[in-house]
């Protein structure tokens, strides 16, 4: 069988790839990270990696400065705190490890492009120090359910070997045959071997990288039972397409971050074996569908919903996740691999923005890129993820998030609310902060820091929503556990959106529906300052609490430089209104709220939210006795029915 992951054609050609004019600026970056590779004067850690959510800072929550001249001095971006430690010192030897094997790759592609031998002396160096220090680390004592053997996860050591691997078939031809079978041997079929026996047990993002690294490990080992092994059967990566990959193109675990971690694990096994029609995976369906779905999702700057664990920065059209590239490489692997037209268009914005250096972009991408007409952004609905977004305007987003839970990484936020306008994530998913921040439990995971409703003050459970209907300017969508049924229908216009959560309970419960906005709340109603709040573990997390008695409709505003997002609420007979500020992501930042507190049975509370620009387009807004509403705007007044309200 083949062991190379390029052809002897693609080698062939990649050093007049490397001197076209549309790869020029790949060529140059791969320099330039030469250069900066040989300035960190990295080599092979003497004891395995740590945890990487273990460089967070517990107070900012953000990543530790990566000092590769001092690994046992860490300090915070922020304040220049500085973190010394066991844990600390082996979470940066995660930094070394991920930096060796980042090396070795665009060190051996450099090598073949310019078709010079000093670049892979280096990678011969770190594949051979690592072969050395294998067995070493193998009997280093270890802790958790999971443990690596270079890494401090299976899930490190298959994200750390897949390049490693790659940069190996780029230069195996240069090496003696006694070091290529030190690194087979000692190396590789070790690391695929351990894999193999600690291979994650079900459907999930870990599985998926397994059967990466085992299935390229395989191949440049040329070891068909590791390739059928990652490939086929119950938990291969067919089987992780097939069931872990929803009928929408998301990724189950329903975080857009997850979603392209995984997908870079699926594309890492569809591109080692694009050529092998026995074992490629391609041309199935999901892998398409899941380069796909996030474009469907993506806002107008490419910024993508935050949902359940998601990194805050998530974007389609740059950094989508740690430990993966940025998202233009998936889509120059998707074109090269499909010929999507759609992926082009990612390609083409991404590029108008950052010069196209990818490494994958020199190895696989397509020379010229086509620029196909931009899609129109219409409302989208993912079904099976319980993702409605609906686009009342060319700049507006509104997501309702429904479906189901997500495993291990969702939240309890059923039915929340969150949007986008005119450039301003007016109240985005906050996402996750990083898992080694104390709040992550208290906060972050739990329902109150999300745009929806708690009763009693506790978290929902991890129940699954579904959307009960869905147009282009509506949708509706319902979630029931124990003794509750909510429902949540939103309607928009081009300017606006109402707003109509009904819960209905089996006996009184106390309700509290929740908003966070981003930017400087102001409120037309009078206020009187609160101690504290009663409710769970959640709700030591607000701070400048002011209770706010109405006796008539009251308005609020959110002001963010040009931007500002009013809200109008009816009165309602017995409901507190509290407010003041959460903690956004990074946690040091903090959010206006709004929250509605009542006691009931059965309740409607309706809202209307008008985002802007510069300045409001809504003048005034009436609410009827009976639900209805009436909407004055520059030029037009719109009448709702409750009915209508409702959607029913």
């Amino acid at each position: 069988m083949p062991r190379s992951l390029l052809t002897a054609e693609e080698r062939r050609r990649l050093p007049a790839r490397a001197r076209s004019v549309a790869f020029q600026p790949a060529l140059a970056r791969l320099r330039r990270d030469a250069a900066a590779f040989a300035a960190l004067r990295l080599s092979v850690p003497e004891l395995p990696g740590g945890y990487y959510h273990d460089f967070i800072c517990p107070e900012h929550g953000v990543e530790l400065r990566f000092d590769a001249h001092r690994p046992t001095e860490h300090r915070c971006p922020v304040d220049g705190a500085r973190f010394e430690g066991d844990k600390f010192d082996a979470a940066w030897r995660w930094f070394a490890n991920h930096h060796l094997a980042e090396a070795a790759l665009r060190l051996a592609v450099l090598s073949c492009a310019e078709e010079d031998p000093a670049p892979a002396a280096t990678v011969r160096g770190i594949l051979l120090g690592y072969a050395d220090r294998y067995a070493f680390y193998q009997g280093c004592a270890r802790t958790g359910i999971n443990p690596g053997v270079a890494t401090y996860t299976t899930l490190d050591e298959s994200v750390w070997s897949i390049p490693l691997a790659w940069a190996y078939s780029l230069i195996e031809d240069t090496l003696a045959p006694d070091e290529r079978e030190r690194i087979l041997a000692r190396l590789f079929v070790p690391a695929a071997e351990h894999l193999m026996r600690r291979r994650y047990g079900a459907i999930h993002n870990f599985t998926c990288w397994h059967n990466a690294a085992i299935a390229t490990l395989g191949r440049v080992a040329g070891r068909a039972d590791f390739i059928a092994f990652a490939l086929e059967g119950a938990l291969g990566q067919r089987s992780q397409l097939r069931e872990g990959m929803l009928g929408d193109g998301l990724w189950f675990e329903g975080s857009m971050s997850y979603h392209f971690y995984s997908v870079w694990a699926i594309l890492m096994s569809a591109v080692a074996f694009r050529h092998d029609p026995t074992t490629t995976i391609t041309h199935l369906p999901p892998v398409r569908a899941g380069l796909l779905a996030p474009i469907a999702c993506a806002h107008p700057d490419g910024t993508l919903p935050a949902t359940n664990d998601c990194w805050y920065f998530t974007s389609l059209l740059g950094p989508c996740c740690h430990g993966v590239p940025p998202a233009p490489d998936f889509y120059e692997i998707g074109y090269a691999l499909l010929g999507e037209p759609a992926f082009a268009g990612v390609l083409q914005r991404a590029y108008r923005a950052v010069p196209r250096d990818s490494v994958f972009a020199l190895l696989f991408g397509a020379e010229e890129l086509p620029d196909p007409p931009a899609a129109a952004r219409t409302s989208v609905l993912l079904p099976e993820s319980g993702l409605a977004v609906l686009r009342p305007a060319a700049d507006v987003d509104i997501l309702v998030k429904s479906g189901p839970h997500g495993g291990h990484h969702g939240h309890p936020d059923k039915l929340s609310l969150t949007g986008w306008a005119h450039g301003w994530r007016f109240s985005p998913d906050l996402g996750t902060p990083g898992y080694g921040v104390a709040s992550l439990e208290t906060w972050y995971r739990q329902t109150l820091s999300h745009n929806t409703v708690l009763i009693d003050g506790a978290s929902q459970p991890s129940v699954a929503g579904r959307i009960e209907r869905f147009a282009p300017d509506s949708v509706v969508a319902s979630v029931a556990w124990e003794g509750v049924q909510m429902r949540r229908a939103v309607q928009t216009r081009a300017e606006y959106f109402v707003d109509v959560v009904t819960v209905e309970c089996a006996a009184d419960r106390e309700v509290d529906w929740i908003f966070h906005g981003a930017g400087v709340l102001t409120a037309d109603a009078r206020a009187r300052p609160l101690s504290s709040l009663a409710g769970g573990n959640a709700y030591a997390h607000l701070a400048d609490l002011q209770e706010r008695t109405l006796t008539g409709t009251a308005g609020f505003e959110w002001r963010e430089a040009a931007w500002g997002l009013r809200l109008w609420l009816p009165p309602a007979t017995g409901e507190r209104i509290v407010t003041g500020t959460s903690p956004a992501n990074p946690p040091t930042r903090r959010h206006g709220f709004v929250l509605r507190r009542r006691r009931a049975t059965r309740t409607v509370l309706l809202a209307l939210f008008h985002p802007y620009l510069e300045a409001p387009r809504v003048r005034a807004v009436t609410f009827g006795d009976e639900g209805s509403l009436v909407v004055a705007l520059d030029g037009r007044e719109d009448r709702w029915t409750a009915e209508q309200l409702v959607g029913r």
